[in-house]
């Protein structure tokens, strides 16, 4: 009866192979795993040369927005997919844009249209969208919003020439 269970865990543990450990792969997957929605704003992924046989995540580093910030990598798994995760809070320029145009309704009492650039930017102080505001009437504004800490928060500005 031993030798049976043995002989079953044995088969069971030479099954499924993990792919193989393709650096190129896994640093042009990482842009659409950190950003999903804007995976072209990550300009560059380096891992430097990580053990290809070793276990556990490793470090990378990633250029987002002209910044760069570190991306820790979960090697694949045995469907060959990996993880990624970052310490780096990113803010969207779309959220920018939806709570712009709820503080310019409520301080103006009118809809507006807004769009902000670029699509993403590291949250940190001091990183700033360009945003055009236009009215029902179509009159446009340029505002500037600066992020004012780690947490997404900005002020708005009129962005004057």
């Amino acid at each position: 009866m031993l030798f049976t269970v043995l002989v079953v865990l044995a088969a069971g543990c030479g099954g499924a192979q993990l792919p193989a450990f393709d650096l190129e792969a896994i640093e042009a997957e990482v842009p659409a795993l950190l950003v999903p929605a804007h995976p072209g704003a990550v300009e560059e992924v380096d891992c430097g040369d990580p053990d290809p046989d070793g276990l556990g995540p490793f470090a990378c580093t990633a250029i987002l927005s002209g910044r760069e910030i570190p991306v820790v990598v979960h090697r694949p798994a045995i469907d060959g997919r990996i993880r990624v995760k970052s310490p780096v809070m990113v803010v969207d320029a779309a959220e920018v844009a939806a709570r712009l145009v709820t503080r310019l309704e409520s301080d103006l009492g009118k809809p507006n249209l807004v769009l902000c650039a670029p699509a993403v930017r590291v949250a940190s102080e001091g990183e700033e969208f360009s945003c055009t505001a236009r009215g029902p009437e179509g009159r446009t504004l340029s505002l500037v919003a600066t992020l004012l800490g780690g947490d997404g928060s900005f002020r708005v500005d009129l962005d004057l020439p």
